[in-house]
């Protein structure tokens, strides 16, 4: 098949998913998670923006407006004026907000161009560009073509749950270019549509469609997966594919869906790592109550017995996951700086205590059917909540059997 040219490119890990430095006071930069192989056309991207507080109705991204509706964003400037992307409001005032603007800049800006950005407090932000959908946008007002393109690969970069998953891009701007890549087989689906400003039936046209592997290997926080956002829509109804829609690039991609020109079409590998970002803050849902792990009474005594309950939104519900070896992470109450533990055995109680170190301190956190299941080291056995009562204490069970009171949604809530 003939191909496209493509802008191709390989950079550091640490990047727009990962935001680093994003919180820091002073002067931080933001890289970039885009890839590229230099054997095929198409472009790989770590995905990770989270679609609770990145792109969402708290931000913006709803029914009735956009992300630049409110957000500090205007679209009749270049994203480095004054008047662009503001410093006092919006985007630049919050560490979601920032991690925002940072994908509208890898998305829209090309390798070597950066957007330079100070917040409400005077600490200025780097955020590299990476695709380069729109490269002109950093100086000047967007296209019409610039919007849709630049919305489109924001949304093929969400995740609910703020997790690292590799993805394979292709679409018709010579940015991203058309060709799979063996390591790709699994084809997602296709996004197009305009994140950027509401349209004139009053609704925000966040569009996908289903890939004919759409079943195939759910990703937590994806496509397929249960969640609790509401910004994707396929305009065509639940089930329907894209090969029965959209005008075909033999079978790489899309060239149109619904009337929109350029959809990317994201492919993800058949199977993956989970990679969670230390710098969010996340919420833990069991799947079977829907109710949050929960730190009975914000205690910080060591010991302290892990609960569920409502989520509030308070700092005993919520956790940062931090990586200490290879598959293996502390789960740490962001109230009291403590380790969810499994100092009793295959059967106890999980409780909070200072982090040791010992593998009684440390998870494993695989997928399972769109959630997650999170197994002690030291224990081998499963999380659990065995009754889905209000303040039901939390238990192991190595009599794991899929059932969904050991199947957990991680939700990225807030970020450091």
């Amino acid at each position: 098949m003939e191909t496209q040219a493509s802008w191709m490119k390989r950079m550091g890990w640490i990047g727009l998913a990962l935001g680093a430095t994003v919180g820091l006071v002073g002067c931080g930069e933001e890289g970039s998670d885009v890839q590229a192989s230099a054997e095929d056309f198409g472009l790989s991207s770590i995905n990770g923006l989270s679609s609770i507080n990145g792109l969402s109705s708290i931000n913006g991204l709803s029914s009735i407006n956009g992300l630049s509706s409110i957000n500090g964003l205007a679209l009749t400037n270049g994203l480095s004026s004054i008047n662009g992307l503001a410093s006092t409001t919006g985007l630049m005032t919050t560490p979601m907000g920032r991690r925002t603007a940072s994908y509208i800049a890898s998305c829209a800006l090309a390798p070597g161009q950066s957007l330079v950005k100070a917040d409400q407090n005077g600490n200025t932000y780097t955020f590299a560009g990476a695709v380069g959908l729109a490269p002109g946008w950093l100086n000047g007002a967007p296209s019409s073509s610039d919007e849709f393109n630049v919305s489109a690969c924001m949304m093929a970069r969400l995740n609910s749950a703020g997790m690292h998953v590799p993805l394979w891009m292709d679409a018709a701007p010579a940015a991203i270019g058309w060709g799979q890549n063996a390591s790709y087989p699994v084809q997602e689906g296709a996004y197009f549509g305009n994140v950027m400003r509401a349209n004139s039936d009053g609704t925000l046209h966040a569009w996908y469609c289903e890939g004919r592997d759409y079943t195939k290997g759910i990703v937590p926080g994806r496509l397929g997966a249960d969640s609790t956002s509401n910004i994707y829509q396929n305009p065509w109804g639940a089930g329907a594919y894209c090969d029965d829609h959209c005008t075909k690039y033999g079978t790489d991609g899309y060239t149109s869906c619904n009337g929109v020109s350029n959809p990317i079409t994201v492919w993800r590998q058949a199977s993956y790592n989970p990679v969670f970002d230390n710098n969010y803050i996340y919420e833990l849902v069991n799947v079977n109550s829907q109710l949050a792990l929960d730190v009975t009474g914000s205690r910080t005594a060591e010991n302290t017995l892990i609960d569920q309950y409502t989520y509030r939104g308070s700092a005993n519900q919520q956790f940062q996951i931090i990586q200490v070896a290879s598959s293996q992470w502390k789960i740490i109450d962001t109230h009291s700086g403590k380790a969810l533990t499994n100092r009793e055995g295959g059967s106890g109680y999980v409780t909070l205590n200072s982090y040791s170190g010992a593998d009684t301190d440390n998870w494993s956190i695989d997928d399972h059917n769109g959630h997650f299941i999170i197994k002690n080291k030291a224990s081998g056995a499963y999380l659990q909540v065995p009754s889905a009562a209000m303040s039901a204490n939390l238990v192991v069970t190595t009599k794991y059997c899929g059932a969904p009171d050991t199947d957990w949604d991680l939700l990225a809530v807030n970020s450091l």
